[in-house]
């Protein structure tokens, strides 16, 4: 049941842009949810939860799919402005460059949260005004777990190993 409840809300989110950027951004390439391989089973969760109608689901599938085209190149940015930060890296440190890298980050990530943003506003608009009630009580419910999972980690860090 927990982990149904954490994987709700990411695919009402849709993690098909920030989440996913965000996840990918901090795990590297390959990692986490993929938005073409995942897409339809996050689909499946998000219309079980919500009790998404047929024509719902064609309706997000759509959308999905069209945002699909927009995230992608933006995640491969992603990736390759990593990979040339990295490859760049010697033994002296050079704040220009860093400061570089950090802006064309900002740049793209920036990008991804507003097509995120079109997506989830899209999302929503197909969703019942009870749908969008019961979504963001679940994404509540995942933040909720999130914060004491951190708090939990954090309290684990702060303890002096024996």
């Amino acid at each position: 049941m927990n982990k149904k409840l954490f994987l709700i809300p990411v695919a009402i989110i849709l993690a098909v842009a920030a989440g996913l950027a965000t996840k990918g951004f901090a795990q590297g390439p390959g990692h986490g949810p993929g938005f073409g391989r995942h897409g339809g089973w996050m689909l499946k969760h998000m219309a079980k939860e919500l009790n998404l109608t047929d024509a719902q689901k064609t309706q997000i599938k759509t959308i999905m799919q069209t945002e699909r085209p927009k995230i992608q190149p933006l995640m491969q940015q992603l990736r390759q402005n990593e990979q040339a930060q990295n490859a760049a890296i010697t033994g002296d440190f050079n704040e220009s460059q860093a400061r570089a890298f950090a802006q064309k980050q900002t740049q793209i990530m920036n990008d991804l949260i507003v097509e995120k943003q079109r997506t989830k506003s899209q999302i929503y608009a197909v969703l019942t005004p009870e749908q969008r009630q019961k979504a963001l009580q679940l994404m509540q419910q995942r933040e909720q777990r999130h914060q004491e999972r951190m708090q939990k980690k954090s309290q684990q860090q702060a303890q002096p190993s024996q």
